[in-house]
């Protein structure tokens, strides 16, 4: 909760001075919004821990449970990663580029998640 307040104070502040910015130097605000974006990753990083954790739980837990939460929580990490640079792009007016992240983001997602499509299919085989 610390950390989602002080990432909204920072964010909110940066945007208010964006908007200040962008009247006489777009490119100013751009930079702003770049760098406060990379500081709230590197906070939000400091939580990536907790999922580590519970990856592992869920390893020891269960047989192939490392194998098959890995891959959703890598997921999860280019999805943040797809939306904040398509946002950004679309903030620097530049929807081609926007569209472009969010499909090699799709493309990189799927990829990611054909170990733990491969599985599913393999256990439904066994099944039958």
């Amino acid at each position: 909760m610390d950390l989602m307040l002080k990432a909204s104070a920072l964010l909110l502040v940066a945007s208010l001075i964006g908007l200040l910015l962008r009247k006489n130097s777009p490119e100013m605000g751009l930079v702003l919004s770049l760098s406060a974006v990379t500081i709230v990753f590197f906070l939000t990083a400091s939580v990536g821990e907790a999922f580590k954790e519970f990856a592992e739980t869920v390893g020891k837990l269960t047989e192939n449970g490392a194998a098959l939460i890995y891959p959703v929580l890598k997921c999860l990490g280019i999805a943040i990663l797809t939306r904040v640079t398509a946002e950004l792009c679309r903030d620097a007016s530049q929807a081609a580029a926007s569209s472009a992240v969010e499909l090699m983001g799709t493309v990189c997602a799927l990829c990611v998640a054909l170990p733990l499509i491969l599985s599913i299919v393999k256990t439904i085989g066994g099944l039958l």
